[in-house]
Parts: C-alpha cells; sequence; structure tokens
C-alpha cells in the first residue's frame, strides 16, 4: 500500500469516525435544542398548541383530536448531516481554511434552517389533524424535502468551495492555473432525515 493510498483512507477514517462520535455526544442536547427552538417559533407564531417542549419532544395539543408527543428522532435531526459537510471540511478538502470554513458554515447554517423548517410544518400538519397526519406529511412531504435541501446544502458547499468562473478566467490570462480544492489554495465563490416518532400522551 503506497503512502498516498494510506493518506487517503485515513482521511476517510478520520471523517466517518468523527461524525460517528461527535453524532452520539451531541445527539440529546441537539435535538432537545431544536425541539425548543421549534415549539418557541410555533407560539411566536400563534401555534399555542405547540408551544411546549419537554427534552426532545413537543406537546401538540390539536383543535380536535387528542393530544399527543412528537419526539424529533436521530435521523430526524439535521446533526448528522452538518457534522458530515463539517468533517469533510476539515479531512477530505484541501484549501484555503478560511474558505473551507465558510463554504462548511454555509452549508450548515442552510440545512439548520431547512430541516427546523420541516420539523415546524410537521408538526403544524399535526396541529391541525392529529398524530396520523403529523406521520404521513413528514414521512412523504418532509423526506422529500430532506432530500432537496441536503442537496441544496452540498450545492451551496461547492459553490462556496470551488474557484469562480471570474478567478478561473483572470488565472488563465495570467498563465497560472488555480489550484482546486483537492490540489492546495483556492479562492472562488462557490441521514438523511427520516421518520418523526409520534406518541399519544395519557
Amino acid at each position: 500500500m503506497n503512502r498516498h493510498l494510506l493518506g487517503v483512507l485515513t482521511r476517510l477514517l478520520l471523517t466517518f469516525a468523527a461524525t460517528i462520535g461527535l453524532f452520539e455526544l451531541l445527539l440529546d442536547p441537539w435535538r432537545a435544542r431544536e425541539a425548543s427552538i421549534v415549539a418557541s417559533a410555533l407560539g411566536g407564531l400563534g401555534a399555542t398548541g405547540a408551544s411546549q417542549a419537554f427534552d426532545n419532544r413537543v406537546l401538540v395539543i390539536p383543535d380536535a383530536a387528542t393530544p399527543f408527543l412528537a419526539t424529533i428522532s436521530p435521523s430526524c435531526s439535521g446533526l448528522a448531516a452538518i457534522l458530515a459537510f463539517g468533517a469533510i471540511s476539515l479531512f477530505l478538502v484541501h484549501g484555503e481554511p478560511g474558505r473551507r470554513v465558510l463554504a462548511f458554515l454555509a452549508a450548515a447554517g442552510f440545512i439548520m434552517v431547512c430541516n427546523l423548517l420541516r420539523i415546524g410544518l410537521s408538526i403544524w400538519v399535526g396541529l391541525r389533524t392529529d398524530a396520523n397526519g403529523l406521520a404521513l406529511f413528514h414521512d412523504w412531504v418532509g423526506t422529500a424535502f430532506g432530500l432537496l435541501y441536503v442537496l441544496g446544502g452540498f450545492t451551496i458547499f461547492l459553490w462556496v468551495l470551488l474557484p469562480s468562473p471570474g478567478r478561473l478566467l483572470k488565472e488563465y490570462q495570467r498563465g497560472h492555473p488555480p489550484s482546486l480544492p483537492d490540489g492546495g489554495n483556492d479562492k472562488g465563490g462557490s441521514d438523511t432525515p427520516s421518520s418523526m416518532d409520534t406518541g399519544v400522551s395519557t
């Protein structure tokens, strides 16, 4: 095994290890924070029937159905995708540290906002219907939206990280081809959520 291949395998191992380790460490407080933000936002928008959070759960009191607790499951949290982009920025791509940090922050911010919106919309549907309505909306519309915003986050990540067309043109005119993110300096522009557990409170 040559040194280059060993280096690639080492970076891949560090990427997976960092993502999994931090996910296990931060999952519970992160989900609790997501539940708190969503409940506060819904309460501020007048949806008082979904304004109370208990750890990683939001109490949902529909207008004409039995109250229930909407649980933010590990797969429903946006933490995994955010950590994955962070590990990729740290271990897998090269280039200016500032550009990599900016690419990560842009992608992570986009994913975080979209995921909170997805959770909030799912709970709002449950507030207007019942636990089954929440689950149906979340599993179909929410999952599709989740796939789209993760792809959107990846697009933003690349857009910030890769050299801009203007930079490429200038470097070409000067006779100095710019280095791409996997080969040195760059200066240019740029698990998938799936299900939310629900339970009926007593």
